[in-house]
């Protein structure tokens, strides 16, 4: 499966997962609804229906909250998961009590009052594990430690499950009599452990990383570490009041607002970041056409669209003396500011060497050198694709090496553009030692060198179907005696017409040469 096929199948999957997930926590919400019609609201207790009252609160905020986690961007990863797995076992949690405050009292429905506050009890276990997950995942914790707290709370939590079904047997925990009517159990106080000791364990880790939590986090953090132990007093004091979800799913709330107002302060200031570096690439790569105007001997013309803000993708030329012009295109591995800063270090050695280049050197000894010096320190596993060809212009002799790039086209004497295919070698910074292959060609007047990246012919439609190499050599014939600026223009116009409103999955980048014949 190509790159572009997998994205397009994961976030297709994402979404289909959040469409049915929201049509459950939706259908929940009904199911309480109708079953609060079909009992009737004269025949509920005043107490009943404060209750699910409160529980129908919490779901409908629990399923908005799951809907702002989906679709907002700046929430990712590990922290993400754990926060919605929280969020969905509450909901869980606040629609089976619901439930039980529903059908408690009426005989015929005393199975599914069993079944709801079952399911009710192990979400409460459930929900403190997730948070002290997902507090473990927010802080650099010592492994050892955090291994062994979270060894002790899964078999504690596992335990708290299997005794859940035994109360279905004894019931220690809670009954329902004949009648329907819910009671409680000799050892309810018991299964209130499970619930109580990841949250001690989370006040533990606060406390002793309380360093690393930012303001915001430790008032999270505490309130849900007090909630919970206030709640369970309450409740063991003052019986026929649920408010362990309802009071849960508002800390949620609060945390997700106060995590959201910190992490949109953190991506504009990482967004603004991305923008100057974005700027500063920009502005790096010769931009200022025609190249020295005064020179006659030539005419180049070269672009590059990145993918994201910043990209992978440079070209390249400069004079390195009076007779010889250097042409670089290369193409990074990755995409992003890793692949930007790659390019930068790539970009300058590779100019610094061709600069400082006596001629007993060749491309191919540069892109050598390059390499090694590339491979040194580079921890990341980065590579670079590169094209290097060096003109001399008095003769029009082109010397060029490639490492692991695309094949350049040529058009000679006027004629159509044709690919000059040849050996090639593997990327820089792949292994150090390699030697790199390369060829000649001697330009004659009005002869026109395209160099280009993998971008190009890997442009995508929004069906998967790829540009192609023959769909570039037709762009570029469609004038090949045309300024350099339109034989640009032509492929990139072909590229935008081919993929219409797909989006753009790799940066596009090309060089165009014409070759005037010596002054």
């Amino acid at each position: 499966m190509k790159k572009a096929e997998s994205m397009e199948y994961l976030d297709k999957k994402g979404k289909q997962a959040s469409i049915v997930t929201s049509l459950v926590y939706l259908g929940m919400i009904a199911v309480c609804g109708i079953g609060v019609w079909l009992r009737g609201i004269d025949n509920l207790p005043s107490m009943f229906i404060l209750n699910i009252g409160m529980e129908l609160f919490a779901m409908l905020t629990g399923y908005m909250l799951f809907v702002s986690c989906i679709t907002d961007v700046q929430k990712s990863g590990t922290d993400l998961k754990w926060f919605i797995y929280l969020l969905n076992v509450t909901i869980w949690w606040a629609f089976t009590d619901a439930c039980s405050w529903i059908v408690d009292g009426m005989p015929r429905l005393r199975i599914l009052c069993i079944i709801a506050n079952t399911i009710l009890f192990s979400c409460s276990t459930l929900s403190a594990y997730c948070f002290w997950k997902y507090l473990a995942g927010l802080l650099v914790l010592n492994k050892e430690l955090e291994t062994r707290i979270d060894k002790v709370l899964w078999w504690v939590a596992v335990i708290a499950l299997v005794l859940r079904v035994v109360n279905l047997f004894t019931g220690i925990y809670f009954s329902v009599d004949a009648d329907g009517i819910y009671h409680r159990g000799p050892l309810y106080v018991v299964s209130l452990i499970s619930t109580l000791l990841p949250v001690l364990a989370v006040a533990y880790v606060a406390y002793i990383e309380r360093k690393q939590l930012q303001p915001y986090q430790k008032v999270a953090a505490w309130l849900y570490i007090l909630t919970p132990i206030l709640t369970i007093i309450f409740t063991t004091v003052v019986y026929g009041l649920s408010v362990g979800s309802s009071i849960v799913m508002l800390i949620l709330l609060l945390m997700y607002c106060i995590l959201n107002i910190s992490q949109g302060k953190e991506k504009a200031i990482a967004d603004r970041d991305l923008s100057v570096a974005s700027a500063i690439q920009k502005n790096v790569l010769p931009k200022i056409f025609p190249y020295l105007p005064e020179r006659k001997e030539f005419d180049i013309y070269a672009t590059m669209t990145p993918a994201k803000e910043v990209g992978g993708d440079f070209y390249d030329f400069f004079m390195i003396d009076d007779d010889h012009i250097a042409i670089v295109i290369a193409d990074v591995s990755g995409k992003g500011m890793p692949a930007a800063l790659f390019m930068m270090v790539a970009r300058t050695l590779i100019k610094n060497q061709t600069q400082g280049a006596t001629f007993n050197k060749d491309p191919k000894e540069i892109l050598a050198q390059v390499n090694n010096q590339l491979c040194e320190g580079n921890d990341m596993g980065l590579f670079v694709t590169a094209w290097l060809g060096i003109v001399t212009l008095s003769t029009g002799h082109l010397e060029y090496a490639s490492a692991g790039h695309e094949y350049p086209a040529f058009s000679k004497g006027g004629k159509p553009f044709f690919i000059l295919r040849e050996k090639n070698s593997p990327p820089l910074a792949t292994l150090e030692g390699l030697k790199f292959h390369g060829g000649e060609v001697e330009l004659q007047k009005g002869d026109v060198l395209y160099v280009y990246t993998d971008g190009v012919t890997e442009a995508t439609t929004a069906e998967n179907e790829l540009f192609g190499m023959d769909r570039m050599l037709d762009a570029l014939n469609i004038d090949v005696n045309a300024p350099v600026e339109t034989i640009d223009a032509n492929v990139r116009g072909a590229i935008d017409a081919f993929v219409e409103e797909a989006p753009q999955f790799d940066d596009i980048t090309m060089l165009t040469f014409r070759y005037n014949g010596a002054n």
